[in-house]
């Protein structure tokens, strides 16, 4: 993970353009205790781990990758103790890494336990939308999305990639506090060596958001 490590310092605060433009829209500006506390070499040791395991789990067999740039969305406004370190908050690292000719998008997610523990998730690659609890929920059904082209019977399936599409019509009875419009995404998923695109459909209504993917739509790639 040496090459990951050495790119990132200069790049982690520098301007990150990606798909997923409405979420940067709703970040919050980047606080110098913020800045500080990230660079904190304990810190970026833990950060690249997490992106190194998240790299070699959807690109195997590429042990050199490098950070291209890399940004910092800020969803929840963080607090600070006495000794420079975050007590709330919420917020993510983006970074753009390639290697092998791969590139993908890294998501490491920052939140805090109610008893206040700070915790660091390597949450799916790519632009997609949806939060942690909703990208947890969506795995079965992109894996559903896979029936038709994976082996019968399949146990292991990777989640490679997320690509947000675009929003669709806004719902009025959406949740309040919640995105109103629905979107797509397409995710790319590796079945037991079968490689397919499948079509996700996000829709917001009173309670939560749908989730929706027909095989019919999902197609099948080069591994």
């Amino acid at each position: 993970m040496r090459k990951l490590a050495l790119g990132f310092t200069a790049l982690l605060f520098t301007a990150f353009s990606t798909a997923c433009q409405f979420v940067q829209a709703q970040s919050i500006p980047m606080p110098p205790e913020l800045k500080a506390f990230l660079t904190r070499p304990d810190q970026q040791t833990d950060l690249f781990n997490l992106m190194g395991q998240q790299w070699h789990a959807i690109v195997p067999n590429c042990a050199s990758p490098q950070v291209k740039s890399s940004g910092v969305l800020i969803s929840g406004p963080p607090a600070f103790g006495h000794d420079g370190a975050p007590t709330s908050g919420a917020w993510h690292v983006v970074s753009q890494v390639e290697g092998c000719g791969e590139t993908r998008i890294i998501n490491v997610f920052y939140l805090f336990t109610k008893d206040g523990e700070m915790k660091k998730i390597a949450a799916l690659p790519g632009t997609t939308a949806a939060d942690l609890a909703l990208q947890r929920d969506s795995l079965m059904y992109a894996g559903m999305g896979m029936a038709k082209i994976a082996p019968k019977d399949c146990k292991d399936t990777k989640f490679v990639n997320t690509r947000f599409l675009g929003f669709g019509a806004e719902n009025p009875q959406a949740a309040q506090g919640r995105e109103k419009r629905g979107w797509t995404e397409e995710w790319t998923v590796r079945s037991c060596g079968v490689t397919g695109i499948v079509t996700m459909h996000f829709t917001p209504d009173a309670t939560g958001t749908n989730i929706t993917s027909s095989s019919n739509e999902t197609r099948q790639i080069d591994p």
